[in-house]
């Protein structure tokens, strides 16, 4: 695939982007302040803004601060995390067509998770994030060491990416298959990328490392710009490329592990959120990576309380409609993408 180079923003597509990411972050507070309004117990929006911030009148505690806010605060942190984590890999292996879900890091990290839950049923949460990463990372190192040493084109990557995650999600099934009912209720809850049960001590183990590693993503944003435009003219202004490379890697790794640790596998967030961030601010990533970290959170928001509207007390998990939409997406996707090829 070509290197496509992005000449320096200019002051008014500057200005357009950091308008957009307002709008966005206006669209971002609307869409959190809905989704803490539905569910099997609707709540009017002056008594959310009341319990909120403790003023007085009609109050619902218990629902808001210790069900619907933990929830929609993980909601927030991990779509921005899958979103940047996406658009990271995309840019690195400059695979249009990639996500941690493609090449594997999901389902290496919701194995690991998944082994440490039911073996160790009683460990504390803070495990699970670390469990998780271990099993990103070994999904990732296998598909860059095969692809390192088979000196590979970028499309097969993604589909030796897809076997890696076939898998590992082979292994899931197999797990969940070989426990007894009661081990594996939750796990498969979780799996389907569902925010059901989350609480603050999920909040607690996983806000730091996110905040922390989506921070490093958007300050190595302009690494990625230099990697765009090809690892000669970039090796000859004096960056690294392959070291680069490795650490953009990590960071896209951890922050899709992490994530699956607490919200489970939600495979299309990483694939959908940059190529919208691309559409509206082109692929300057200084400017594509906030907006996407903001789709991220938009997508996941949304997922989840609409998850809650459609039939209360009944849940559809925020992954199953993220599936719903990211699937003919990724289909819209490969099409328009082997057009401009041929083109």
């Amino acid at each position: 695939m070509s290197a496509v180079v992005h000449a320096p923003a200019r002051p008014r597509s500057r200005l357009r982007g950091l308008v957009l990411i307002a709008v966005l972050a206006v669209l971002v507070i609307a869409a959190a302040l809905w989704s803490l309004s539905v569910g099997a117990v609707p709540i009017p929006t002056q008594t959310i803004i009341n319990t909120l911030f403790n003023l007085d009148g009609e109050q619902q505690t218990y629902i808001i601060m210790k069900s619907r806010l933990p929830r929609m605060v993980l909601a927030l942190l991990a779509g921005a995390a899958l979103a940047l984590s996406g658009a990271i890999i995309q840019a690195v292996i400059r695979n249009p067509l990639a996500s941690p879900n493609i090449i594997g890091i999901n389902s290496g990290a919701a194995l690991f998770a998944l082994v440490l839950v039911l073996v160790f049923p009683d460990i504390p949460q803070v495990w699970m994030p670390l469990a998780a990463c271990i099993g990103g990372l070994v999904a990732a190192a296998f598909v860059m060491v095969v692809a390192h040493y088979r000196n590979l084109s970028a499309i097969h990557l993604a589909l030796i990416g897809v076997a890696v995650g076939f898998v590992f999600e082979a292994g899931v099934d197999y797990l969940l298959i070989v426990s007894n009912d009661s081990e594996s209720s939750a796990p498969m809850i979780w799996l389907t990328g569902s925010l059901w049960g989350r609480t603050w001590a999920h909040v607690a183990v996983s806000w730091l490392p996110l905040v922390v590693l989506s921070a490093v993503a958007l300050l190595l944003s302009y690494r990625l710009d230099l990697i765009a435009l090809g690892e000669a003219t970039a090796t000859g202004i004096g960056l690294n490329v392959p070291r680069q490379r490795l650490l953009l890697l990590l960071v896209a790794t951890l922050l899709a592990s992490v994530s699956v640790a607490v919200v489970g596998v939600m495979g299309f967030i990483g694939l959908m959120a940059p190529h919208i961030a691309r559409r509206l601010v082109g692929g300057s990533h200084r400017l594509m990576l906030p907006v996407a970290a903001l789709v991220g959170m938009l997508l996941v928001v949304l997922a989840d309380g609409i998850g809650r509207a459609i039939a209360p007390p009944i849940e559809v998990s925020a992954g199953i409609l993220a599936a719903l939409i990211g699937a003919p997406f990724f289909i819209y996707i490969m099409l328009t993408t082997t057009s401009e090829q041929d083109s």
